[in-house]
């Protein structure tokens, strides 16, 4: 692969690598709600780093779903952390993971030291910028595609822990290789993490596997909610009360918006689940709709094909402004279609 990779060297990479390199203590910061490109990536710099023999924390704001606790390095992840108690020195490298923007990282993320660097790797068009060390490409499938290339590209060997964390941060956010974003060089990423002794089947069953009958009852009544927007969309939501009455947690809801795109027609997914100061809607789009676009006006963000924002408003509320927003947009793909 190494004569593939070199393709891929850029000076930001190379900033990166001297900043990781020169410091002795790396912390590593995953965004709230954490999802398997985060995880994977976090999980991934954890190993690596421990093998150059760094101290790394590894923590963000939010707890671990169950589902990727298999992770290594995830039975010290610090939740709730926050960068004022870890005593930030100038011999300390901060790194954010898939973070768009700084609000949804730890809370003093605008805290840190001067002479500390703060490095801000990340793959959503919309990235607000923020850190000293910006990275930032749209072409990737993934963070954890990011990731390897850092590592291929500084010529250290990739620990076994950490080739399965990238290739779980690469499959959760590429819709195992079905999703638009995957390109050659995604597929160049899997085939060198499986020469590392990567199994898929494994980090398949580790991940998608991983249900529970609570969770199922959930995800039960999310499907029996489901209405059809238009000719093309397809929405649902969970409210607090049915976590209780489940006994199912939040993390279980992972991945099912996209079972709505396996309707006949729905080219736009929305998965609504209240929590406890808003709403949170998960967006995915497999047609000319742009997930981010829907996002972006309820101020929020992501990419094209999946995107998610926080409505500030109660379930019947949020669901009504929603769908209402999203028939406007069908009337006026019909009224594009029909010209």
């Amino acid at each position: 692969m190494e004569g593939t990779v070199s393709l891929f060297r850029c000076e930001r990479t190379a900033r990166i690598i001297s900043l990781l390199s020169g410091a002795s203590r790396w912390i590593l910061l995953s965004h709230t709600k954490p999802d398997g490109d985060t995880l994977g990536c976090g999980s991934a710099l954890w190993s690596t780093g421990r093998s150059l023999g760094k101290d790394v924390v590894w923590g963000g704001p939010d707890p671990v779903p169950d589902s990727y606790l298999f992770l290594a390095g995830t039975d010290g992840f610090l939740s709730g952390v926050t960068l004022g108690s870890l005593s930030l020195d100038r011999d300390t490298v901060v790194v954010a993971l898939d973070t768009s923007t700084a609000a949804r990282s730890v809370a003093d993320l605008s805290g840190i030291p001067e002479g500390v660097p703060l490095v801000n790797m990340d793959h959503h068009h919309d990235n607000e910028g923020f850190g000293t060390a910006v990275w930032v490409d749209p072409t990737s499938s993934s963070v954890g595609e990011m990731c390897w290339m850092l590592l291929r590209n500084w010529g250290i060997p990739i620990p076994p822990e950490a080739a399965e964390a990238l290739y779980t941060a690469i499959v959760t956010d590429c819709g195992n290789f079905a999703f638009s974003c995957t390109t050659p060089r995604t597929h160049q990423a899997a085939a060198d993490l499986l020469s590392l002794g990567v199994a898929p089947e494994k980090i398949d069953q580790l991940i998608r596997c991983s249900r529970t009958m609570e969770g199922l009852r959930l995800r039960g009544r999310a499907l029996e909610r489901v209405r059809s927007v238009g000719s093309f969309a397809a929405v649902t939501w969970i409210g607090k009360t049915d976590f209780q009455d489940t006994g199912s947690s939040p993390s279980e809801t992972e991945f099912l918006v996209n079972e709505l795109l396996t309707v006949r027609s729905v080219s736009f997914a929305v998965l609504l689940v209240e929590d406890d100061d808003c709403v949170r809607a998960s967006l995915r789009s497999r047609g000319t709709l742009s997930a981010s676009e829907i996002a972006h006006a309820f101020g929020g963000g992501g990419h094209p094909q999946a995107a998610g924002c926080r409505l500030p408003l109660p379930l019947d509320e949020a669901l009504t402004s929603l769908t209402a927003f999203l028939e406007e947009k069908n009337d006026t793909l019909r009224s594009a279609a029909a010209r």
